[in-house]
């Protein structure tokens, strides 16, 4: 098929592909089509169509992103989107409620499960059993959620909580290498260092940081010098982060980040990418600013299911719902292991 003389055609195809659940065909048609959209309708009927495949995929952020885009394109609405705008801000508003009260109830639930066990009778460990657990992020394995987004190898690599030593071998060893290989670029201490420093998906604190600046009446730039795209994207993170942020210690999702630096120097260590002088020495340096910012497991436990939730909004292309469904099923995990029965280690 001439995709310049038939464009109808294929669009009409695309939305066959989304009602038919075939989504990945669908985005796929959609990228060769691009470049032949030349005319403010067609590009218009082009965000319409990226619009609804978002939809479908309950993802009403983007959606809606791309509605206002063919807005821009077609001031005339010939495609009625100002209605679908309208829908996907009504499906948005019941998304942030439904996060608002799930966050609301893990938040009681943390309080109330953390605090079965009085301070007292909790369980002494040694520092680097208290490493282990504050290292949490790299020792679950949630069901039905994609290993590639948490940051884990797609083989169960589970180094467990007992052994701080603990060194990986054969196959299991190569799978691991591999996975930091390829997908973090890691080889050795030089380049892992560089990268839970540079990867932007390991920094979620700073990128709570500008939307609680705003909250509070403190922004850090002035928004309306944004594009329209851009202050969209950025006032849907102020929306999500606000269904928590009365929860967050201090310290925001600092515990999402350092937890997940932390599992990942074990396995780094686990594959003899680093040394032990090496690891310990990350282990140390990450328990002190954890511990600096928290003074608890309730804390660390807020910070780090609702640092699950931000992290899962960022790198799902603004997802409340599957965002919200990552934090409950994060929270589960958190909720089956031994930290609200251990002692919290003070500086």
């Amino acid at each position: 098929m001439d995709v310049t003389d038939n464009l109808k055609e294929c669009f009409e195809q695309i939305g066959t592909y989304c009602n038919s659940g075939d989504y990945e065909k669908a985005r796929e048609e959609l990228d060769k089509i691009e470049p032949h959209c030349k005319t403010p309708a067609d590009k218009a009927r082009l965000h319409y169509s990226r619009g609804y495949l978002n939809y479908a995929t309950v993802s009403q952020l983007m959606a809606l992103l791309e509605y206002r885009r063919g807005l821009r394109e077609d001031s005339s609405d010939s495609l009625k989107l100002k209605k679908d705008c309208k829908y996907a801000e009504k499906m948005i508003k019941k998304e942030y409620d439904e996060l608002a009260r799930v966050a609301e109830n893990i938040a009681n639930m943390i309080n109330l499960r953390f605090h079965e066990i009085p301070e007292g009778n909790k369980t002494e460990v040694d520092e680097q059993t208290f490493q282990l657990f504050l290292g949490f992020h790299q020792s679950i394995r949630p069901p039905r959620i994609d290993n590639s987004i948490l940051g884990f190898p797609q083989k169960d690599i589970f180094l467990g909580f007992k052994d701080y030593y603990a060194k990986l071998t054969g196959e299991k060893q190569e799978t691991a290498k591999r996975f930091l290989q390829e997908v973090h670029h890691i080889t050795d201490c030089e380049s892992f260092l560089t990268w839970i420093h540079s990867n932007p998906n390991m920094q979620i604190n700073d990128y709570l940081r500008d939307a609680m600046a705003y909250i509070k009446d403190k922004p850090e730039f002035d928004v309306d010098t944004l594009d329209e795209d851009e202050k969209l994207c950025f006032l849907a993170k102020v929306e999500f982060v606000k269904s928590f942020a009365d929860y967050l210690p201090e310290a925001g999702v600092i515990a999402w980040d350092l937890s997940a630096r932390m599992g990942l120097a074990r396995v780094a260590f686990a594959c003899d990418l680093i040394n032990e002088d090496d690891y310990c020495s990350i282990m140390n340096a990450l328990t002190r600013e954890l511990k600096g910012g928290l003074s608890s497991f309730v804390e660390f436990a807020r910070s780090f299911v609702f640092g699950s939730a931000l992290f899962f909004f960022k790198v799902k292309s603004m997802n409340i719902n599957k965002a919200t469904d990552f934090m409950f099923s994060i929270f589960g995990y958190l909720d089956m292991s031994n930290l609200r029965n251990i002692k919290w280690i003070n500086q």
